[in-house]
Formats: structure tokens, C-alpha cells, sequence
């Protein structure tokens, strides 16, 4: 029965974090996956561009699945177009942490995404860029999983 999680843990490097936990959104799961082993393995600036594109992907992804905008209407009035993250994820986390005692979780999803964001579109990426990007975007995946309820216990 823990054949697989030994299997998982015996890939690890000493001194690496454990692989997030899975929100159970496949693809958005998989590219997590992938941001991780692609930060490991860049090496150039067209590497790190890489990173910011799969950033970019995932935040769209994310955004389809919770995004419904008759329950999350876009916070400056103008409907989100299908790949419009920013867009779709500030109105369901305005929404989803509305109210005076959600006020700092609602400032510290957004400035995930915002930093997400910024990094996606650096032509000049470096290492650290690409890095922080790839924690912005899982951070923000993940401040999702846990709004959602894909991480009640």
C-alpha cells in the first residue's frame, strides 16, 4: 500500500521539498509537476522564458476551472475572456474571501498572482525570475486548492 509514496520519496534529492500536495485538477496538477523540473533544468534566458510561459498556462487553467461568472463578476465591470487568469482569479477571490476578516488572506492571493504575473512577461528572465515565478504561480495554485475546499481534511 505505500509502495508508490516510498517510490516518490526515494526520487527526491536530499535537501528537496516534497512535491506539493495535488489539488486533484489533473492538468493543472501536472504542470505544478513540470514548473518544478523545468526551474531544476533551465540554464538560459530562453529556459526561463519557458518557466514563464507554463506560469502563464497554469493561471489559465486554474482560472477555467473555478471561474464561474455569474457568481464572480470581474471586479472593473469587463467580462474576462477565456485566457484572461487575472482577470477570472481576483474576481473569484474577491469573491470566495469576501468580508472584512478575509482581507489579508484576499491581499496575500493576489499578490501571488500579481507576482506571478509580472514575472510571466520578462524578456530578460534570469534564474531568480523564473524561480520566483514558479513559487508565485504554485503559491497561488495552491491558495486556490485551499479557497476551493481541495484541501479540507
Amino acid at each position: 500500500m505505500y509502495d508508490p509514496l516510498l517510490e516518490v520519496l526515494r526520487t527526491i534529492p536530499a535537501g528537496q521539498p516534497l512535491p506539493p500536495e495535488p489539488t486533484g485538477w489533473p492538468r493543472v496538477d501536472r504542470v505544478v509537476a513540470e514548473l518544478r523540473q523545468r526551474v531544476d533544468m533551465a540554464r538560459n534566458e530562453e529556459d526561463f522564458q519557458a518557466i514563464g510561459l507554463l506560469c502563464r498556462e497554469v493561471l489559465i487553467s486554474l482560472s477555467q476551472l473555478v471561474y464561474d461568472p455569474d457568481r464572480h463578476p470581474a471586479l472593473d465591470g469587463v467580462l474576462p475572456s477565456v485566457t484572461d487568469a487575472r482577470r477570472m482569479l481576483e474576481a473569484y477571490i474577491s469573491v470566495e474571501l469576501a468580508g472584512g476578516p478575509n482581507q489579508e488572506a484576499r491581499r496575500r492571493a493576489k499578490a501571488a498572482l500579481d507576482l506571478g504575473v509580472a514575472l510571466q512577461h520578462r524578456r530578460t528572465a534570469s534564474f531568480r525570475d523564473a524561480a520566483l515565478c514558479a513559487e508565485a504561480t504554485t503559491a497561488a495554485v495552491n491558495v486556490v486548492a485551499i479557497i476551493s475546499g481541495r484541501r479540507d481534511r
